[in-house]
């Protein structure tokens, strides 16, 4: 388990949710919490990251889709600015629990309305920016919308 003191807990965030993102919980809830900034995001209390080489998996329901790299904040800012840091305690403690252990499965995108859009990922997108420092990953994408989102996001 890493040794490092907390921060201050940002104003507006009470220290229950912070411990509870700070120590990590992988049981089922349907507690959701939004963050302002990501610095107000608690550090990882639970995990070492000893590497950034990633194995990066493709969901068993993205079978067939073309791995494009993206990247990760163009990819976050798809979505409604309040919803980009609303997370669930449980699903980012199993992230995080899987990149600590050098894996984690790929975002998914998609289109929606002729935009692009994040289907699936968003607490792997900020995990990966947050505790790895990575800028672009590996995303699946339906092959009906691997050129919009060339054309849209950022890509490596």
């Amino acid at each position: 388990m890493p040794t490092q003191t907390l921060p201050p807990v940002p104003d507006g965030v009470s220290m229950y949710f912070y411990m509870k993102f700070a120590a990590g919980n992988e049981t089922f809830g349907d507690e959701w919490y939004r963050f302002r900034t990501m610095n107000d995001m608690p550090p990882c209390l639970k995990h070492d990251y000893p590497t950034r080489d990633i194995e990066f998996r493709v969901p068993p329901i993205c079978k067939g889709f073309q791995l494009i790299t993206i990247d990760l904040q163009s990819a976050l800012d798809t979505m409604p600015p309040n919803e980009r840091l609303h997370l669930n305690p449980a699903r980012w403690s199993r992230v995080r629990r899987d990149l600590s252990e050098g894996w984690c499965y790929t975002p998914w995108m998609g289109v929606e309305q002729g935009k692009a859009s994040l289907t699936d990922g968003r607490h792997r997108i900020v995990a990966m920016m947050k505790f790895l420092q990575l800028e672009y990953a590996p995303f699946a994408v339906p092959l009906q919308h691997v050129e919009a989102v060339r054309a849209q996001l950022k890509t490596g």
